[in-house]
């Protein structure tokens, strides 16, 4: 699969952030992804990698969007959404292998860690497909709600 990571600009980031979709780029019938408010918000945080908008290829459509932040040290937690269109067809793989080559040139970034819920299998899966290894389960929050999950990791090479 074929993927183009982009830096959400600041045109979708504020559509997203009103409620509204985004008029500056093309997205799918289904966007935003359940997720694309939180991301939004994160546009031009001093911690953040991205984020970025996902366009699969062929076409120019906005299929979601993926990013990261600085955690400690040399640790970046990442997060991903696609639209349920696309979902199965290998997009959030690719855009999660992209984003940890992008961060493995960096001389900043030694690990990658992602969490996923233990009711989303399939976000597990793109992780193990994308390379990160499962480290544990932990409780984390979300949106204010408790919420089990995995814990995953991908060591990088420093640039």
């Amino acid at each position: 699969m074929n993927i183009v990571l982009e830096p959400m600009t600041a045109a979708t980031a504020a559509a997203l952030l009103r409620g509204e979709r985004p008029t500056d780029v093309e997205v799918a019938a289904d966007y935003p992804t359940e997720f694309s408010l939180g991301v939004a918000a994160e546009r031009g945080a001093a911690n953040a990698i991205g984020p970025f908008v996902i366009r699969a290829e062929p076409g120019p459509l906005v299929v979601g969007e993926i990013g990261g932040a600085f955690t400690s040290e040399g640790v970046v937690e990442i997060g991903y959404a696609v639209v349920r269109s696309v979902e199965g067809r290998g997009v959030a793989t690719a855009a999660v292998r992209a984003l940890a080559q992008r961060l493995s040139a960096r001389a900043d970034v030694r690990r990658v860690v992602a969490h996923t819920p233990l009711d989303r299998p399939a976000s597990g899966r793109v992780l193990e497909k994308a390379g990160f290894l499962l480290v544990g389960e932990l409780d984390d929050t979300h949106e204010g709600a408790p919420v089990r999950v995995r814990a995953w990791a991908l060591d990088v090479a420093p640039a």
